[in-house]
Formats: C-alpha cells, sequence, structure tokens
C-alpha cells in the first residue's frame, strides 16, 4: 500500500504533475498569458472567498504559472488559447479553495507540517527518481516554472493533505476481495470492447403480437433450450433443432467472426460478460429470444488476475481514497461559506 505521507509530486522533471487532477488541460495546446500588457499596473482583486479567508489574483496567476510556462512553448489559435485558459484557472482556483478547506481543518484539527518533513520529502522525491540530488530537483523545478519556495509549498500541502487523510479517512476504508475482482472484470469488459470474437446464437421466435399466453410459452422454451446448454447439451445441435434463425440453423447458429459493434447494443453488452464457451440467458431482441454463445475471442493482453491483484488492490484503494476524500471536501464546502468571483 502507498505510504500516504509521501508527496505526489515525483519528481521536479515532472511537476506538470503537482496537480494531477489540472495537468492534462494544456497538453498539445498554448494558453494566453493573463498577465497585463507590460508596463500597466496589475489590479489586485479577491477571486474566491472561503470562510473569512480570500484567495487573490495574483496567488491564482503564481499557481497557473507553471501550466501556462509549458503552453506558451506550443503555438495554437489565440481563441483556442484563451478557452484553455480559462478553463485552467477555473479549476485550479476550485482545488485552491479545497485546499483552504483542508487548511482550516488542519488548524482545527492541530495537525501542521515541518520544514524537516518538507526536507524529508524532498530527499524522497530526489532518491525515488534516479538518485538526483535535492539541487537537482529543485533545479528541474524552476526549470518548469516552480521556483524552490513555491515547490516546497507544493509539497507541504500535499503532505498536509495526507496527514489530514490518515486522520479522517484511511481509517475507515476497506478493500475487499470483491472490490479487487470486480475492477479486474471491469478491465476485462474495456478490453473486450476492443477485441474480434466469434459466437453462435439460437433465436426463439416471440413476436410480441403474440397473445399473452403464447408468449410465455416461448419464453418458456427459450429458458429450457438455455438450461439444456448450460447443463453441456451441444449448442450446435440445440441451434440445428430449436433455432428459427434460418440463416444460422443449418450451420449450428454460427456467426462467424464480429467485430465489437457488429450486434445490436442489447446483445454486444452481454458479449462482454461472456467468457469463450458461455452461454447468455434468453435476451429480448426485437421480435425474438436470443441465446448466445461465445466460441472464440482474440487474445487477452491483460495479465492473470492473481498477478495483477496486488496492483489492481492499490489501484481500488487509490480509487475508494479519491472518492472519499471528495465526499469530505464537500462536507466541509456545506459547512463553511466559499464564494467564487472569478
Amino acid at each position: 500500500m502507498n505510504d500516504s505521507s509521501s508527496p505526489r509530486v515525483p519528481c521536479a522533471r515532472v511537476v506538470r504533475r503537482a496537480l494531477p487532477v489540472l495537468c492534462g488541460l494544456l497538453l498539445g495546446g498554448a494558453a494566453t498569458t493573463t498577465a497585463a500588457t507590460a508596463g500597466a499596473t496589475i489590479v489586485e482583486r479577491v477571486v474566491a472567498v472561503v470562510g473569512e479567508s480570500a484567495i487573490l489574483l495574483s496567488e491564482l496567476r503564481e499557481r497557473a504559472r507553471p501550466f501556462l510556462l509549458r503552453a506558451e512553448q506550443q503555438g495554437e489559435d489565440e481563441a483556442v488559447h484563451a478557452a484553455k485558459t480559462s478553463q485552467l484557472y477555473t479549476q485550479l482556483l476550485d482545488h485552491m479553495v479545497d485546499e483552504e478547506l483542508e487548511q482550516k481543518a488542519a488548524n482545527r484539527a492541530n495537525v501542521s507540517v515541518t520544514e524537516h518533513e518538507i526536507d524529508d520529502a524532498l530527499a524522497r522525491v530526489a532518491s525515488q527518481n534516479g538518485g538526483l540530488t535535492v539541487q537537482q530537483v529543485i533545479e528541474e523545478a524552476e526549470h518548469s516554472g516552480l521556483s524552490e519556495r513555491n515547490y516546497r509549498l507544493e509539497l507541504r500541502r500535499q503532505l498536509l493533505e495526507a496527514k489530514l487523510m490518515n486522520l479522517r479517512i484511511l481509517g475507515r476504508l476497506r478493500i475487499t476481495d470483491d472490490d479487487v475482482a470486480a475492477a479486474y472484470q471491469k478491465l476485462v469488459v474495456e478490453e473486450r470492447r476492443q477485441l474480434d470474437f466469434r459466437a453462435a446464437w439460437i433465436r426463439i421466435s416471440a413476436p410480441r403480437s403474440l397473445p399473452p399466453d403464447a408468449l410465455r410459452d416461448r419464453r418458456a422454451v427459450a429458458d429450457a433450450v438455455y438450461a439444456r446448454a448450460r447443463r453441456g447439451e451441444d449448442f450446435a445441435e440445440l441451434a440445428r433443432k430449436y433455432s428459427d434463425d434460418r440463416a444460422t440453423r443449418a450451420s449450428g447458429g454460427l456467426l462467424g467472426e464480429l467485430h465489437p459493434g457488429d450486434l445490436s447494443p442489447e446483445l454486444e453488452s452481454v458479449t462482454e460478460l461472456l467468457d469463450v464457451g458461455d452461454v447468455s440467458e434468453p435476451i429480448r431482441q426485437g421480435e425474438d429470444f436470443v441465446i448466445l454463445k461465445i466460441v472464440e475471442r482474440a487474445e487477452s493482453k491483460l495479465p492473470a488476475f492473481q498477478d495483477a491483484k496486488s496492483e489492481l488492490r492499490e489501484r481500488v484503494y487509490m480509487d475508494k481514497m479519491n472518492q472519499a476524500r471528495k465526499r469530505w471536501l464537500e462536507g466541509l464546502r456545506r459547512q463553511t461559506h466559499v464564494e467564487i468571483r472569478l
């Protein structure tokens, strides 16, 4: 499990990951600078109020500077630049409001971060990134537009958040084997949406215009065929005997090679959940009940569940942590006057 006291910024050379929620906003495009024209007077103003505290425009600009510096090295249409800058400012300000709420919670709980702890965090960042020296980390941060002071402040914010999470949230998190299995199944389904496969089906005609009793009889036939297929009876023989699809009945219901999206959405969603050899329950599609079998699927590139279990547990842990943090911050916002003036 992660050391929750470790800073999230792994290295100064990747300072762009210091605010993971925001770092992708300006990739692939520049943003117009928001500083006033050279020589003009910059008028300070409040862009947000959190309780009795104010967040200033100059503070927001300072926090945005590393992102804007990276963006200015690109080159893009001025209107696009302005839109991305506005998006950055909006999301960054929201992040700063959360930080102010966390600071107030830390003050109430007498939680703080010492300079010694920040020094230790810097040393860990350096050692975890190819044995860099602390000075090299700082130099690379400065090259990315983040001064040593602001880099240390970012580490402090992250260490403070980690302490608060330890105090308020971590003890309540529970990761079960079912959570981990569900996370793996989600990856499996996502991959299957990209993989070709071969399938067979049995279609039991059941026009919706039939009387209710007749429809129930057709459903009973579909259920009985499904039960026999599940018990291991030959699917092809069942198709030849019971399927009402003339195009595939003689071939045992074989559909041949299929690409994701070839089947109707209601059938496609079922195939994603079936392993090779599995048979679906009867699915209502149009005027028929359809029973599907996956005959073959392109080879998966995913590691086996047991091999991925440790990493998946870590991922589930982080997901639950982020969800718990979000709920906690929402609670703080409800208890605190927050006003956005950007």
